[in-house]
């Protein structure tokens, strides 16, 4: 019975090793044959028989046809194997062919479309071509050099949990193919808990052809991210009226037309609606359609296919706020969401020509344009010399010198953007409408965070806004100081980062010390070689000390080029607080000078504010210039003041500003301080 078995298997074997035999081609030479595939697949087949050399060499000359046969012809002294595979692949083997795939393999990166196993296989068939004998841990380095930058950290972190031996490209392929079916289970789940994720961006615009009379009509609906892609749908829904709320605007040269905008509410019947991006503005007409169904809560939507909403909730649009802008007049553009409430422009993080920098993105501006002076910094090439002028809304010109291409590139996903060079600009770089449209940018304001898709309205990256560095600078204490209790002091500040010529600064103190019941002020402060002078007030019973490069707070400065001053966010409670106030503020004013120290050789004036004198010796004089009297120290002449030179109309002003304050202890303190 055994004998029988094997007998079976063995003509099995017969079977499979002729006919993959006789299914070989035969090797005669040509460039387009690989040599080295051709042994692989004489050894592949002899061991189905476990053949042995003669057999193998058998093969092999049977196989062999044209230029290849004659060859062997000349050769017939080699009559063993290992030397007969030698001298083939030292003949046939070009001296570029190597080289070759050893760039194949360094420029071999997994496409955005491409499967696990696809690429897999690929590289692999690339390894075995460039060295049969190439190691296991070759390979794997190879397969992470080019698989996609969102697998690639977590299939090292699993790789690395592995023992030595256990690290084959058959568990790198396991990994990979598990890590990619938990992002793509995330990716669902996330669309799912989103629905109002936007798949449209910028501008949404609707055009129609002439209307016909009592006959059916074709509406085309535009939004910008798919550049020179057509989506078509067909879909079918009950007539009903359409109407249209449009708004226009022109454009020259190179900007985009604001588009027009219609709110289609329903759709007629077979109604086929078709996406595609153009940048020349098209007249929009009113179609009317009779209404004679009624709406339906479970048709899907004609943008994401989705039913739990309606069509018209993409189109329910906000104007935003554009990054750079210096004018004050709104900008037309739009977004396909909330409208954005950033109190900045828009920066994200990103490498330019492999630099890491900063840029604003902005959908005022029609073009990318770039400062000739980070240019310098950058390594680039094919500088393109053109003399252009660039208008903005509010008149101003950007003098451009000439034309370079960019890569950006955003978490490891490259674009690339033709950039004019401008001499003029007053940031970095701007990153306009062309590379937004180009690379279907979607700015979501309510998420800070903007995202990049594909062709396929799926979301590639995304990555978060910024707040940019320059606008905000740390103040430090210069040195060690100790501060009475209950009392006040002008001491020495610096900034942390240079301010080229800036003279005023807007100082924002920082909360950290509030609840050690020390106090500064917002002040406008004067800025000189980095540092300045503020006041500090201690609210304790006891005496503090604070260290030095004590953070103090963060200034905002006026930069040389725009007219205005960015200043810090206040709550609408704290804008009631503000108003309640204004008016003894403005009251003080008038009869007292703010509170400052100064030299005693720049006052000139008497005024009947406190006065802190200090002469070259580091001496302090307290003196009432209202009364004429020397003081000890500072509290004295505090109570003083407040006793005698303070208007009747500032304590009055303080009385009902702390009269809700139930504790008295509580409300003497705060009264003397104020």
């Amino acid at each position: 019975m055994q004998t029988m078995r094997n007998s079976t298997q063995d003509s099995a074997m017969m079977i499979c090793y002729r006919e993959s035999l006789s299914n070989l081609e035969k090797f005669h030479g040509g460039e387009e044959q690989k040599i080295l595939k051709f042994i692989s697949n004489i050894e592949r087949i002899g061991k189905m028989i476990s053949a042995p050399d003669e057999i193998l060499l058998c093969m092999c000359t049977a196989k062999l046809d044209g230029e290849a046969k004659r060859w062997y012809e000349d050769n017939m002294s080699l009559t063993h194997w290992e030397t007969l595979k030698s001298s083939l692949l030292e003949r046939y083997t070009t001296s570029d062919s190597s080289s070759k795939i050893f760039e194949q393999l360094k420029e071999r990166q997994q496409k955005l479309d491409e499967t696990i196993t696809s690429y897999y296989d690929a590289v692999i068939k690339l390894c075995r071509e460039y060295d049969s004998a190439m190691s296991q841990k070759m390979m794997i380095s190879w397969l992470q050099n080019g698989i996609k930058d969102s697998l690639k950290t977590h299939i090292k972190r699993q790789m690395q949990l592995l023992p030595e031996s256990a690290r084959t490209a058959q568990a790198f392929l396991k990994i990979a193919k598990d890590e990619q079916e938990l992002q793509e289970e995330n990716s669902t789940e996330q669309e799912s808990t989103q629905p109002y994720l936007p798949f449209i961006a910028n501008k949404v615009s609707t055009t129609s052809k002439k209307i016909q009379s009592n006959s059916d009509e074709t509406t085309t609906s535009q939004y910008s991210p798919p550049r020179q892609t057509t989506y078509e749908h067909t879909k079918q829904y009950s007539p009903s009226p359409i109407n249209h709320n449009s708004s226009r605007s022109k454009s020259d040269g190179r900007d985009f037309c604001s588009q027009q905008r219609s709110i289609p509410r329903r759709l007629e019947p077979h109604h086929t609606v078709t996406y595609y991006t153009r940048r020349e503005q098209q007249p929009n007409r009113q179609p009317s359609h009779p209404s004679t169904q009624p709406d339906s809560q479970h048709r899907p939507c004609s943008i994401c296919q989705r039913i739990n909403h309606r069509t018209n909730a993409y189109f329910l649009l906000a104007e935003t706020r554009d990054g750079g802008h210096s004018s004050n007049k709104q900008n037309p553009s739009r977004i396909n969401y909330t409208s954005s409430t950033l109190p900045t422009p828009i920066y994200i993080n990103f490498q330019v020509n492999n630099k890491q920098h900063e840029a604003i993105i902005d959908t005022g501006s029609a073009v990318t344009i770039i400062n000739h002076k980070l240019l310098k910094k950058i390594y680039h090439k094919n500088f393109i010399y053109k003399s252009k002028l660039h208008k903005s809304a509010n008149c101003s010109s950007s003098n451009i010198i000439g034309e370079i291409e960019l890569e950006i590139k955003i978490q490891g996903h490259k674009t690339y953007i033709l950039a004019d060079v401008a001499t003029n600009l007053i940031t970095d770089l701007l990153l306009g409408n062309d590379w937004i449209y180009a690379n279907n940018i979607i700015i979501d304001s309510p998420q800070q965070h903007i995202f990049l898709m594909n062709e396929n309205r799926k979301v590639i990256l995304s990555t978060p806004f910024i707040k940019p560095k320059q606008l905000r600078l740390p103040v430090l204490l210069t040195e060690e100081i100790t501060l009475p209790s209950k009392s006040e002091k002008c001491i020495n500040n610096k900034i942390l980062s240079s301010m080229n010529k800036t003279s005023e600064a807007l100082f924002e103190p920082t909360t950290n010390l509030h609840s050690k019941a020390i106090f500064l002020i917002n002040a406008l402060i004067k800025v000189e070689g980095n540092r300045s002078r503020i006041m500090i007030i201690n609210a304790n019973d006891r005496q503090k000390t604070l260290s030095k490069n004590t953070i103090l707070g963060h200034i905002s400065y006026r930069s040389e080029t725009n007219n205005y001053l960015i200043l810090p966010e206040v709550s609408q409670v704290n804008n009631k607080r503000l108003m309640s106030t204004e008016i003894f503020f403005r009251k003080r004013d008038s009869h007292l000078r703010d509170r400052s120290c100064v030299f005693a050789t720049h006052r000139k004036v008497p005024s009947r504010g406190l006065t802190c004198r200090m002469n070259n010796h580091y001496e302090e004089q307290l003196q009432c210039y209202v009364y004429q009297e020397q003081f000890l120290s500072r509290n004295d002449l505090q109570q003083h003041l407040r006793q005698k030179c303070y208007p009747s109309e500032i304590r009055t002003q303080i009385e009902q500003l702390t009269r809700h304050i139930e504790d008295t202890e509580q409300r003497e303190q705060l009264q003397q301080i104020l």
